[in-house]
C-alpha cells in the first residue's frame, strides 16, 4: 500500500504549519517561543513528506559542528534536531493514518535491543563514581538513548522501499563530495600557509561545520566510498562515469589527508572488496591472498613511516597521554568504569597533559572510551550492541534466497558500516551521527533484502 496520503488530506494539516512557521520567525524576540512554533511547523511538514525530513538528515549527518543555538541553554547539531523532528512526524503521520484510514502502524523494529538497553544500564551504573551524576544522566538520553532511536529505529521505519534507500544512497554520496572538495580546497588555500600540506575541514563564513582536524574529513570518506563504488555500479552511461570518477576523487582526498586512520580503513575496505569480487568469480584463496598481502603491507610500511615522522610525533604523544589517564580511570573501576561523559572532566584534572597540550580532550578510541567510563560491562554490551547488529547484516548476505543484486548492495554497505567502526577504534565520534547513519542504513537495506527476498520466492 502506498504510504503517502492523498495531497488534499494534508491541506488542513499544513496551513497551520505555514502559518506557526510565520508566527515563529516573527517572534525573534522570544527566542525559545519561536523555536517552537518553528518546531511545531517542522513536526507538520514531515507529517506530510517524512522523506524531506530523512534528506535533511543525510544531508547534514557529518556536519556535527553546525549547530542550533536558542539562548545560552540550548546547542545542538542541526542533524539531531532534523531526526527528531522528523521522528516526531512520522509519529504523527502513522497516529493520522491510523486514525483516518484505519491503517496498523508499521514499525521497523529494533534489532540489537537487548544489548543496547543492556548498554545503557552499564551506563547508567557507572554514574554511581560520577562526581555530578546528573551531567552522567543528560548523557544518557542524548547521545546515548538518542543514536539508536534516531540512527537505527528511524531509517529502519522510513526506508520500505529500495527507491528510498538508494535516494538516501545518493544524498550521501553528494555529502561526500562536499567533504572531499572542502579538503581539496584546503590544499589550494592551506588555512595555515607554510604548514604541512594535507587536507583539511575548511572554514565557511566563520564556522568549522566540520570541524578541524584532518581526520573528521577521512571519517566521512571512508563511509561513502563503498556507497560510491555502489551506486557506479547499478548506473550506466554518463551516470556511471561520474560515480567513477566521484569515487576515485574520495579515495584520493583520503590519502591527501594523511590520515594513518583512513588509510587503515580504505585498505580494509578494499581488500574486503577484493575478496568478495575474487571469491564471487571462483578465485582460489591462494591468489586472493597473493593479491591482497602485497596490499597490507604497502599500506603497513606507509602508515608505520608516516608515524615516525615529525608532524606524527605530537599526535603519537597526544594519544599516548589519553590511552595511560583512559587506563588509569578503568583502573579504579575496573568492572563499571568512571561514569559515563566523564573523560574529559578527569583530562581536565591532569595538570602534566593540560601543560603540554592545552585543553583537555575525548580518549583517541572507542575502546579507551568504554573501558574508562563504563568499565568491562560497558565494552562487552556495546560490542555486543555492534556485533548484533552487523549480524542483521550478515545473516541477509548470506540468506540463500537473496538475489546477487541485494547481496552486492549489503556488502557496500557492510563496508560502510565496519569502516566507520574500524575507524572509531582510533578517533573520537562514538555516539553521532557519524558512525551510527552508516550502521543504521545497512541495517535497513538487510531488513529490505529480506522482505524483497521473500516476496519474490513465495
Amino acid at each position: 500500500m502506498d504510504t503517502h496520503a492523498p495531497r488534499n488530506t494534508w491541506t488542513s494539516l499544513i496551513t497551520p504549519a505555514l502559518a506557526a512557521g510565520v508566527l515563529g520567525i516573527a517572534a525573534t524576540a522570544q527566542p525559545m517561543i519561536g523555536a517552537a512554533l518553528v518546531a511545531l511547523a517542522a513536526v507538520a511538514l514531515f507529517a506530510a513528506r517524512p522523506m524531506l525530513g530523512w534528506g535533511l538528515v543525510v544531508l547534514a549527518y557529518p556536519f556535527i559542528y553546525l549547530q542550533l543555538f536558542i539562548g545560552q541553554a540550548v546547542n545542538v547539531p542541526y542533524v539531531d534536531v532534523f531526526a527528531l523532528l522528523t521522528t516526531v512526524g512520522l509519529a504523527v503521520r502513522m497516529a493520522y493514518r491510523a486514525w483516518r484510514l484505519g491503517e496498523r502502524p508499521r514499525m521497523g523494529g529494533a534489532p540489537g535491543i537487548v544489548p543496547f538497553l543492556l548498554f545503557v544500564g552499564a551506563a547508567a551504573l557507572s554514574l554511581v563514581h560520577a562526581e555530578d551524576p546528573m551531567l552522567g544522566v543528560k548523557f544518557l538520553v542524548r547521545p546515548l538513548t538518542f543514536f539508536y532511536l534516531m540512527f537505527i529505529v528511524l531509517p529502519l521505519t522510513l526506508l520500505d522501499r529500495p527507491h528510498r534507500l538508494f535516494t538516501t544512497l545518493r544524498l550521501m554520496f553528494v555529502v561526500g563530495l562536499l567533504a572531499a572538495a572542502m579538503g581539496a580546497w584546503s590544499l589550494i588555500a592551506p588555512p595555515e600557509p607554510g604548514a604541512f600540506r594535507r587536507a583539511v575541514p575548511v572554514i565557511v563564513h566563520g564556522m568549522t561545520p566540520l570541524g578541524t582536524n584532518h581526520n573528521l574529513i577521512a571519517e566521512v570518506l571512508v563511509s561513502v566510498i563503498p556507497i560510491g563504488a555502489l551506486l557506479a555500479v547499478f548506473s550506466r552511461g554518463r551516470a556511471q562515469r561520474w560515480y567513477i570518477v566521484g569515487t576515485a576523487f574520495l579515495a584520493l582526498i583520503t590519502l591527501l589527508t594523511f590520515s594513518r586512520n583512513g588509510w587503515l580503513t580504505l585498505t580494509m575496505e578494499s581488500v574486503v572488496l577484493l575478496v568478495a569480487f575474487a571469491r564471487a568469480r571462483g578465485i582460489t584463496w591462494q591468489r586472493i591472498f597473493g593479491i591482497a598481502a602485497p596490499a597490507l603491507a604497502v599500506a603497513g610500511v606507509a602508515i608505520g613511516l608516516f608515524s615516525l615522522t615529525t608532524v606524527a610525533q605530537s599526535s603519537n604523544t597526544n594519544r599516548i597521554h589519553l590511552t595511560r589517564i583512559a587506563f588509569e580511570q578503568f583502573r579504579a573501576h575496573p568492572l563499571t568504569g568512571s561514569g559515563i561523559g566523564t573523560f574529559q572532566e578527569a583530562v581536565s584534572r591532569d595538570a602534566w597533559y593540560i601543560a603540554d597540550f592545552g585543553t583537555p580532550q575525548e580518549a583517541h578510541g572507542l575502546i579507551q572510551k568504554l573501558l574508562a567510563e563504563t568499565g568491562l560491562l560497558g565494552l562487552l554490551t556495546f560490542s555486543w550492541l555492534l556485533a548484533a547488529l552487523l549480524g542483521v547484516v550478515l545473516r541477509a548476505y548470506r540468506h540463500a534466497v537473496v538475489t546477487p543484486q541485494w547481496r552486492l548492495i549489503l556488502l557496500a554497505l557492510l563496508c560502510s558500516a565496519s569502516g566507520s567502526i574500524i575507524f572509531q577504534l582510533f578517533n573520537t565520534s562514538y555516539f553521532v551521527s557519524k558512525l551510527w547513519l552508516p550502521i543504521g542504513l545497512a541495517v535497513a537495506a538487510a531488513r529490505l533484502a529480506e522482505q524483497k527476498s521473500a516476496l519474490r520466492t513465495s
